[in-house]
């Protein structure tokens, strides 16, 4: 994949609602990455010129759950049923699709928080006045949007003029919540003075003691998060709250944490070097169409086990039904009659291996409609597999990387990559 850094330097120099406008006035198709040295990380992606998505890579981050939350669409409970189902099924449906299965949010509630979600997190990256950044511009956005999602396609102008008015209603805010939505809060020892508060103070007060940090306490009361922030900005400006000292913690190139329980699905950890190291050396030594074939099933194994040693390293079960769903999510679990024979998440490779004796030294048309076939489904379902786990990495730099070696290792096997 073609990808080129057609823009970069540094925020002190350059604010970010002034590189969007570039993007957007070269209808530029990419990710925007920006880099603190403290380690965090955000990523805006765009496709021809508008905000596709956006997400920052940090334990504090905002996640679709807060959104949900805070927009009044959903409860905590709901949310955390949905992630215990993720972490049984890494590969399956991501959280919002889940909920919606549930009946608990409807699509469009899911879109609006989607969009909503990617705005918040724009205005947020808004606020950094010192870091790197770096354009990387790519022909497809789909190869760089994390999860297979689609393009949210929001206009660069509305997400600038809500970047604009978040960061001036933070010009304040900043004085007291010096951490911004992160921040963690601690209620006074003592008011020096009688006061009667109202329900609404009352319940902050509560929350505060409960939850301590902005976005969490913005959760809970299922409120959006500025407008909790302005009221927990009031109590800190009148001492009733102060915020608690946090050190920032510089990672020194080590792995940025995101949200549990996202920390436990990325797959960042997942070994594709030794992978395909393993398959170019076997690949070698298969000479005739049935050894080639029958190899191929065999990849597709090594790549569950590679997939479920990583789960597990993440303290995730991957669920034995994994590669059966995902053959029948994609209409590759049988060829004409023949089914395979799943188990586990692996295929039958001594009975597909039959399959292919009996067909291959029979007929010569039948055995090459029959090669072709069984060619393409099973590329196309060593190439899903590995897009599914391409899109839990989280840094898009690593997924192109990624994206490089796997195709480079079909061209040097010389197998069509199987796209129809």
């Amino acid at each position: 994949m073609n990808t080129d850094t057609v823009l970069s330097g540094n925020l002190n120099d350059f604010g970010l609602v002034e590189i969007l406008q570039i993007v957007e006035l070269g209808s530029m198709t990419g990710a925007i990455h920006l880099k603190q040295s403290t380690g965090r990380i955000g990523i805006l992606y765009f496709n021809e010129g508008k905000l596709a998505n956006a997400a920052e890579l940090d334990p504090g981050a905002l996640a679709l759950g807060d959104v949900l939350q805070q927009l009044g669409m959903t409860t905590y409970h709901h949310i955390e049923e949905a992630y215990a189902q993720q972490l049984q099924d890494p590969l399956g449906k991501r959280i919002g699709e889940r909920l919606v299965m549930m009946k608990v949010i409807t699509e469009q509630q899911l879109h609006e928080a989607l969009r909503t979600k990617t705005l918040w997190t724009a205005r947020e990256l808004s606020l950094w006045s010192d870091g790197q950044y770096e354009f990387i511009a790519s022909p497809n956005v789909q190869k760089l949007l994390p999860y297979g999602e689609a393009s949210l396609d929001i206009e660069v102008v509305r997400a600038t003029m809500e970047m604009v008015r978040y960061s001036d209603e933070w010009q304040e805010l900043i004085k007291v919540l010096p951490q911004g939505m992160r921040t963690q809060l601690q209620l006074s020892p003592s008011i020096a003075y009688a006061m009667r508060f109202d329900i609404r103070s009352l319940e902050l007060f509560t929350h505060v003691n409960l939850y301590r940090r902005v976005r969490r306490i913005a959760s809970a009361l299922r409120r959006p998060e500025l407008d909790v922030a302005r009221d927990l900005g009031q109590l800190a400006q009148q001492r009733f709250i102060y915020p608690v000292h946090q050190e920032t913690q510089h990672l020194n190139g080590l792995k940025v944490r995101l949200p549990d329980p996202a920390e436990k699905l990325r797959l960042e950890n997942f070994e594709l070097l030794n992978l395909i190291s393993r398959m170019e050396q076997e690949w070698e030594t298969k000479n005739t169409p049935t050894e080639q074939l029958s190899t191929l099933v065999i990849f597709i194994n090594w790549t569950m086990d590679a997939l479920a040693e990583t789960c597990r390293a993440n303290g995730v079960e991957l669920d034995p039904r994994t590669l059966h769903t995902l053959m029948i999510n994609e209409n590759l679990w049988h060829m004409g009659s023949y089914e395979f024979r799943v188990d586990h998440n692996h295929i039958d490779v001594e009975n597909f291996t039959a399959l292919c004796h009996e067909i291959l030294n029979g007929d010569i048309k039948k055995a090459a409609g029959f090669y072709d076939e069984a060619s393409m489904v099973l590329q196309r379902l060593l190439s899903c597999i590995f897009e599914m786990i391409n899109g839990r990495v989280a840094n898009p730099l690593e997924r192109i990387e990624n994206q490089a070696v796997w195709e480079a290792m079909f061209d040097q096997f010389a197998l069509q990559r199987g796209d129809a």
